[in-house]
């Protein structure tokens, strides 16, 4: 059985605390300005580290942060160079535009297509690059990027759409019209991220024992998976399409350079926004520990094919095995 190796993390991924860390490290904004030379620089790096050829002028400061940009840029599994747009790091300013846009098309009552298709075909982007790519088979070719991203989008805005059509149809209560932008993204997400990552249900994820050895694949392991991913994308906006949306109304009320120049609408939605989904982001992804775990006797009732895979490849006898669930 094959082992995985990996570099040290400077911090503990088994409390909240450590795991939050790590993801405000990885998600640092500053890591948007990285070249691709640095980042192929790291990766160098980092596997002469783990051949245990590194230069001995190489510094613990120098070397944790290459680690840093490998970990921000590299896919885990494929080692393959994320596209900067599909990057966590990413986020605060590519969400947080399209986050203000529909917002502020809310406020209209004029939201379109156009616009819920644009948010929609980001998130299946950032879908498909934070994916778990260890499955039996990989969907990298640009054929079935595609159609996936097609098939993630067109569903997933058509959903968007007419939850937040239906909502404001039925909603008066100004608090509980609030929530309506939330309402509509979280529809969104429960509909992209199973469509854009429909291989690992298909074909399954890799689990490994404790000894990090690798003993099979797992459909409900990446179903599972993907269900946290949905609760920290969900987790991620609600604070800032919440609050954003409340701030807001109060400055419109209370402040009448506010309430007059509607320009400056659109920047404090989206400069807010990204402000507060720089803090969300660890704090969303820290929720559940990178590699997940599940126990050998839900696989012996849920799947069962997993189940038998490890029974037949541990070579101890194991009560939890663990995955990485994607991000």
């Amino acid at each position: 059985m094959e082992t995985v190796k990996t570099v040290s993390c400077p911090w503990n991924l088994d409390s909240y605390f450590g795991r939050w860390m790590y993801y405000s490290w990885i998600t640092n904004p500053k890591l948007n300005f990285v070249t691709s030379s640095m980042i192929e620089e790291a990766k160098l790096i980092r596997f002469s580290y783990l051949n245990g050829s590194i230069s001995n002028d190489m510094t613990d400061t120098r070397l944790l942060y290459e680690h840093q940009i490998y970990e921000n840029a590299i896919h885990p599994h494929t080692n393959e160079v994320q596209n900067i747009f599909g990057r966590l790091s990413f986020m605060p300013i590519g969400k947080a535009f399209l986050v203000a846009v529909l917002l502020t098309q809310l406020t209209k009552n004029s939201s379109s297509y156009v616009w819920h298709g644009l948010n929609q075909s980001y998130d299946s982007l950032v879908n498909f690059t934070n994916r778990n790519g260890d499955t039996k088979f990989i969907p990298t070719t640009q054929f079935r990027y595609g159609i996936s991203v097609l098939a993630a989008t067109v569903t997933s805005t058509l959903a968007a759409f007419h939850i937040e059509r239906f909502l404001l149809s039925k909603i008066c209560h100004p608090i509980l019209y609030r929530f309506v932008p939330l309402i509509t993204f979280a529809g969104g997400s429960f509909i992209n991220v199973p469509i854009m990552r429909h291989q690992e249900i298909i074909e399954g994820v890799r689990i490994y024992d404790c000894n990090k050895e690798k003993v099979g694949y797992s459909k409900f392991a990446g179903l599972k998976g993907i269900g946290e991913t949905i609760v920290t994308r969900i987790v991620m906006l609600a604070p800032g399409v919440v609050l954003i949306h409340y701030l807001e109304n109060v400055l419109d009320n209370k402040s009448c350079w506010f309430r007059k120049n509607k320009w400056a609408h659109f920047p404090f939605k989206s400069i807010g926004f990204g402000i507060i989904l720089i803090g969300m982001l660890p704090t969303a992804c820290a929720i559940f520990p990178q590699f997940s775990s599940i126990q050998l006797c839900t696989l012996k009732r849920f799947d069962k094919e997993a189940y038998n895979q490890v029974t037949e490849k541990s070579t101890e006898h194991t009560d939890t095995l663990y995955f990485n669930k994607g991000l």
